[in-house]
C-alpha cells in the first residue's frame, strides 16, 4: 500500500527518525527499506521520554499522600487533584481547566505506525532476518499498546464477564479514514494481545538478533508474556513464559553492591531487560521535593522493615527516586527487569497451591535486597503465600506504573485519599474509592467522546469529600 503525502506528513511531521525522510521524492514520503522502517518503528512506535503519558497512574493507587507545603512555592497537586481523588472527571484541574489526557491518542497513533509497517514492510528492501526483527518489534509494541488502553479504560478483567465487558476499539486501519470506531470486548482486546505477542515471540526468535536494553528483544517478549497470561489467571502459561527468560537471564541487582549515589534503573543494573522513556511526571519524583506533591503513603513506607535496602535506594525524603541515571542521559526510565519474572512465577506458583516454589522465588528476590541475613519470609498456606506475593510486589515495582494494574486484576479494595485543598485554611478533605468502585476504569478522555458520539463511556461517578 503506499500512503498520500498527507497522511504520512500528519503522521510524521514531528517525527524524530533520521535523515532519510528528507531524500524522499517531494510527492511521496515512503520508507523504502528495512533500516528506514526499524528508524520509524523506534521514532514514532516506542516510548521515549517526550511521549511518556499515564503520568497519573500511581496517584490512583494506595501507594501515595497528599503533601501540602504551609508557604511558599508551587502546587504540584493541582492538575493532578481529578485523578487523586478519583473525579468523574479527572481531566479536570482544582482550577477548573481542562488538562488533556494524552494516553488514548499517543497508544493509538503507536498503533496505527505499527499497522504502516506490518502492512508494507514486506516490500521494502533488506534482508529476511532483519524484516523479521523488525517485525517482531512491531508486534509487540501493537500487543503493549492494547494492554495498556485496556487496563486504562476497559473495565478489570474477568474471566467470567470478559466478553461482554467494555474493552477498547481495535484499530487495524492504516490510512486517513472517516470512521467511527466502536469498543471490543475485554475478552477480544486480550486475545488480540495473545495473537499478536506468540508471533512476535516466533519472529523474534527466528531472527535471533543481538541487542541492547533499549531495542525490543526475545527475552522482554517472554516476560511480557507471563504478564499478560498472569492477568488472565492462566498461571500455568505465566510460569512457562517465566522459565523461558530466566533460562536466558536470571541476574538480580545486589543492593549491597549498588553505588549509593546511582539510581536504581540505570545501566549498572544488571536486572533490566529492556528500558523505555524517561521518568518526567511532576507529581512525585524527587526533583519536587520543596513543592506540595504526592509523596510515598505511610502504608507503603512501613512495609520495608530493618534491613530492607530498597527503602532507601527507592526513596529519597519520602519521594520516588528510581528512575534516570546519575548522568541524567534522558534514559532508564521505565525497565522490564528479570525481578517481574520471579514475582509473575511467584504468584502463579502460589494461586496454584505450590507454596514452597513461591516462596523459593520470592527469597530469591529478596536476598538481594537485604543487608542482613534476616530476609527469609515463610508461607504454609496459600493464602500466606499470596498475601506476602502482593505485598512484595508493592514494594519491588512501586512507581513503575504496576500497582493501580494490580489493583484492578486483584481484589479491588477501598482506598481513602486525604487532600489539603487550601494550604493557608487547612481544609482537609477525605475521598473513598469504595470496594469494586467504577471508577478504577477511566472513563475515555474528553477529545475522544467529542469526536466520536457513538463510542460507548462508562458510568464513572460523582465523587464528593465525606468529611
Amino acid at each position: 500500500m503506499r500512503y498520500n503525502i498527507y497522511t504520512i506528513l500528519f503522521l510524521l511531521l514531528f517525527s524524530s527518525c533520521d535523515d532519510f525522510l528528507e531524500e524522499i521524492p517531494k510527492d511521496k514520503i515512503i520508507p523504502e527499506t528495512v533500516q528506514e522502517y526499524d528508524e520509524l518503528l523506534y521514532g514514532e512506535a516506542y516510548m521515549r521520554a517526550q511521549d511518556m503519558v499515564a503520568k497519573y497512574l500511581d496517584l490512583m493507587t494506595d501507594d501515595v499522600k497528599s503533601y501540602a507545603k504551609t508557604r511558599g512555592f508551587s502546587d504540584a497537586r493541582e492538575k493532578a487533584f481529578g485523578y487523586y481523588a478519583w473525579q468523574a472527571d479527572p481531566e479536570m484541574a482544582i482550577s477548573g481547566a481542562r488538562n488533556s489526557d494524552d494516553a488514548w491518542e499517543w497508544y493509538y497513533h503507536s498503533i496505527l505506525i505499527c499497522n504502516m509497517t506490518l502492512e508494507d514492510l514486506p516490500d521494502a528492501s533488506g534482508s529476511l532476518t532483519d524484516k523479521e526483527d523488525v517485525m517482531g518489534q512491531a508486534h509487540f509494541l501493537r500487543a503493549w499498546n492494547y494492554f495498556m488502553l485496556v487496563n486504562l479504560y476497559g473495565q478489570p478483567f474477568n474471566q467470567e464477564t470478559a466478553s461482554i465487558d467494555l474493552g477498547v476499539p481495535i484499530n487495524d486501519v492504516t490510512g486517513m479514514e472517516d470512521k467511527q470506531f466502536l469498543r471490543s470486548s475485554v475478552a477480544k482486546n486480550y486475545s488480540f494481545i495473545e495473537e499478536d505477542l506468540e508471533t512476535a515471540i516466533d519472529l523474534l526468535l527466528s531472527s535471533n538478533k543481538e541487542k541492547d536494553n533499549f531495542k525490543i528483544n526475545i527475552n522482554a517478549a517472554y516476560l511480557f508474556a507471563s504478564r499478560v497470561a498472569l492477568y488472565q489467571k492462566k498461571y500455568t502459561e505465566a510460569i512457562k513464559f517465566a522459565n523461558l527468560a530466566l533460562a536466558n537471564k536470571s541476574a538480580l541487582y545486589d543492593l549491597n553492591s549498588k553505588n549509593p549515589s546511582d539510581r536504581f534503573i540505570n545501566y549498572k543494573n544488571p536486572e533490566i531487560i529492556f528500558s523505555y522513556g524517561e521518568e518526567v511526571t511532576p507529581y512525585y519524583s524527587s526533583g519536587y521535593i520543596y513543592k506540595s506533591n504526592f509523596p510515598i503513603s505511610d502504608d507503603l513506607g512501613n512495609l520495608y522493615v530493618s534491613g530492607d535496602l530498597r527503602k532507601q535506594n527507592f526513596f529519597k525524603s519520602g519521594l520516588p527516586k528510581k528512575n534516570g541515571s546519575g548522568e541524567t542521559t534522558g534514559v532508564f526510565g521505565f525497565a522490564m527487569r528479570t525481578s517481574e519474572l520471579y514475582l509473575n512465577r511467584a504468584e502463579a506458583y502460589a494461586e496454584s497451591g505450590e507454596i514452597d516454589k513461591a516462596m523459593k522465588d520470592i527469597n530469591k528476590l529478596r536476598s538481594n535486597r537485604f543487608s542482613s541475613a534476616d530476609y527469609m519470609r515463610e508461607a504454609t498456606t496459600k493464602e500466606e503465600a499470596i498475601n506476602i506475593i502482593r505485598e512484595e510486589r508493592r514494594m519491588e515495582f512501586c512507581f513503575e506504573r504496576h500497582r493501580w494494574f494490580d489493583l484492578r486484576r486483584w481484589d479491588r479494595p477501598s482506598i481513602t485519599h486525604v487532600f489539603i485543598r487550601d494550604k493557608k485554611n487547612d481544609v482537609i478533605e477525605t475521598y473513598v474509592l469504595k470496594q469494586d468502585d467504577p471508577a478504577y476504569t477511566l472513563p475515555l478522555p474528553f477529545a475522544v467522546t467529542t469526536n466520536n458520539k457513538e463510542i460507548k463511556n462508562i458510568d464513572r461517578p460523582e465523587r464528593n469529600p465525606e468529611n
